[in-house]
């Protein structure tokens, strides 16, 4: 599992924006910036929909005020899926970006891999969130109980800001 410090692994991710879908690789995505990306369970799951994702459109103003260039929710969803998923929750901020990670390869490169498949969901991502700066992991919050985001949500990484 990556751990503080440590640089996020390259990957080639389809990411999903206001401006469209764009195959692009993590290091261009990450480098020179300071992000906070969180991981979740699956788009539309009642705790990712209600409270996880509200926790960061909520608090975005606030994120950005802080120096944070770019907000990225990872999913291991298809791309269709998290487009409809930002639809739904009017997501359009151009810094404001989603990960689909439908192969769950970042999310295994991450060692974030959560088996939901005794709830029909096979492989999810566990739900966490970061601090990175310039590739390098300088804050990770994983969150024991993925039903809950307490530990995950935005008011938390505020904190480390």
């Amino acid at each position: 599992m990556i751990k503080e410090g440590e640089i996020f692994p390259n990957n080639k991710i389809t990411l999903v924006s206001a401006e469209g879908n764009n195959e692009i690789e993590t290091d261009k995505v990450l480098s020179k910036k300071k992000v906070i990306l969180f991981g979740i369970p699956g788009a539309f799951s009642p705790t990712c929909n209600n409270d996880h994702l509200p926790s960061f459109v909520n608090k975005f103003s606030e994120l950005k005020d802080k120096g944070v260039d770019n907000i990225i929710c990872l999913s291991v969803n298809d791309q269709f899926v998290i487009k409809a998923w930002q639809g739904f929750n009017k997501v359009w901020d151009k810094d404001f970006l989603f990960i689909a990670d439908g192969n769950c390869n970042v999310t295994k490169s991450l060692g974030m891999v959560l088996d939901c498949s005794g709830f029909g969901m096979g492989n999810r991502s566990n739900r966490y969130v970061m601090l990175i700066e310039d590739k390098v992991v300088k804050k990770l919050i994983i969150e024991e109980n993925p039903g809950v985001c307490d530990l995950t949500n935005a008011t938390e990484i505020l904190k480390f800001l």
